[in-house]
């Protein structure tokens, strides 16, 4: 099997939605998660902040526009194609909330 990175983009924040949404989705994601089981190789939200790093320089903020892609969090998964993995993608909570998920495979290191 391969490994593909699912990369949380968008969805409403916490503070947006009430205690009794915010209770649900993370019983959403309990359910998910335990759904994955094997599948899952690990992943983790990001916090708000951050910097940006380019040619240009470096801004001590990371990307805030939608149209630049706000990124929340990642999952890398186990799956046998981009097309099962997005069907992985497809059943995450990040979708109910308003998300999307950018589905990519990992390439392995190559030899030095």
């Amino acid at each position: 099997m391969k490994e593909y990175l699912l990369l949380l983009r968008g969805g409403k924040p916490i503070s947006a939605k009430t205690e009794a949404e915010n209770k649900a989705e993370m019983q959403a994601w309990g359910a998910y998660m335990g759904k994955l089981g094997e599948q899952i190789v690990g992943g983790l939200p990001v916090v708000s902040g951050g910097m940006v790093v380019s040619s240009s320089g470096t801004l001590s903020e990371p990307v805030k526009s939608a149209k630049e892609g706000i990124v929340g969090g990642y999952l890398i998964v186990k799956a046998e194609s981009l097309q099962k993995a997005a069907a992985l993608a497809e059943d995450c909570p990040h979708i109910a909330n308003e998300g999307n998920i950018e589905v990519r495979e990992l390439a392995p290191m190559p030899a030095m």
